[in-house]
């Protein structure tokens, strides 16, 4: 027989369990065609898939009396104020688009969501802290694009990043961990076409500022096109040219059976472009090892297929140095 409970356990019986933390991603609208928009609502959807609640916060819809206390306010106000003007009217949440796929809570968070053990999870994109969260979690999924920020006290952050490529001395010494997840398109890019090709095709997106020299008048520009689109040029031309160093582009070309290239920038190694060489198959960085990423390129299929099922390992362990690097 089980011993009778004492008053001061009926007591703790009586008390409300601790919230667990939820989280929420602090995101742009959902486009297929960009990789780091499409990782960010993937995340929202593997946390929810593996039990925990997570909701994503539409980019363009800013809570004045949140974004006034959070820090980063004077830095990002002039590059936010039509985005402001947009949440007033409410059209910020109204355009907002969650992926077609989504999971079935994965919803769009409310200012009610935001409590004191929630853990918000910002890209590179954003500066300081417009939520105005305790909890933050900073997820690098390109070079930072601003200036180091002062902590505030009563804030803990911590530190993610998609690829070493994209670090630099700073962000390493704030002790970040790798977070990478695979990109949800990669089943639309298959090789079809086993027999003739011709031409070139390039792609720019981050290469822009750079010098779009080293492809031919006749090559077709991938930026802008679908999914669908992309993989029938992929199929048809033999060459393709990336001014972009980091887009996943440039391995879906490699998987339809394209020669590829990525244009090196100046003083960027091999190494500093991309220090893994599994993820270099199927890719030249320059003219010099052509040769070696067309001997690898068949090796791109294992490496994705392997990936997709990193991809639950890696979230369940960033869920757990989140969960508990915040309690």
């Amino acid at each position: 027989m089980n011993a009778p409970l004492t008053n001061t356990q009926e007591d703790e019986n009586k008390l409300p369990l601790p919230l667990q933390p939820n989280f929420i991603i602090y995101a742009p609208s959902y486009n297929e065609l960009s990789g780091g928009i499409t990782v960010l609502h993937k995340l929202c959807d593997l946390i929810n898939e593996l039990g925990y609640s997570a909701k994503i916060w539409p980019y363009n819809h800013v809570p004045l009396l949140r974004f006034a206390r959070g820090s980063g306010f004077k830095f990002t106000l002039i590059r936010t104020f039509k985005n402001i003007i947009k949440s007033i009217c409410g059209k910020g949440r109204k355009n907002f688009r969650l992926g077609q796929k989504k999971h079935d809570k994965t919803t769009l968070a409310e200012l009610q969501d935001l409590r004191d053990n929630t853990i918000v999870i910002y890209p590179e994109i954003v500066y300081g802290n417009p939520l105005d969260a305790k909890n933050v979690v900073r997820w690098w999924l390109y070079k930072p694009q601003f200036p180091p920020q002062e902590k505030r006290a009563e804030v803990a952050e911590l530190y993610f990043y998609y690829s070493k490529a994209y670090l630099d001395k700073l962000i390493t010494t704030n002790g970040s961990t790798l977070f990478a997840l695979g990109c949800l398109a990669q089943d639309k890019y298959k090789k079809l076409n086993f027999g003739a090709r011709r031409g070139y095709c390039h792609i720019v997106r981050k290469g822009k500022s750079r010098p779009l020299d080293q492809h031919p008048k006749d090559s077709i520009l991938i930026d802008g096109l679908t999914h669908e689109e992309t993989a029938k040029v992929f199929n048809e031309v033999e060459y393709c040219v990336s001014y972009d160093l980091y887009t996943a582009l440039t391995r879906f070309a490699a998987l339809c059976g394209c020669k590829v290239m990525i244009v090196p920038e100046k003083d960027v190694t091999l190494d500093d472009w991309e220090p893994d060489k599994k993820l270099r198959y199927g890719l030249a960085y320059g003219e010099e090892n052509r040769s070696w990423a067309e001997n690898t390129k068949h090796l791109i299929i294992g490496e994705m297929q392997k990936a997709q099922k990193r991809d639950i390992e890696m979230t369940k362990r960033f869920l757990y140095k989140c969960i508990s690097h915040f309690k």
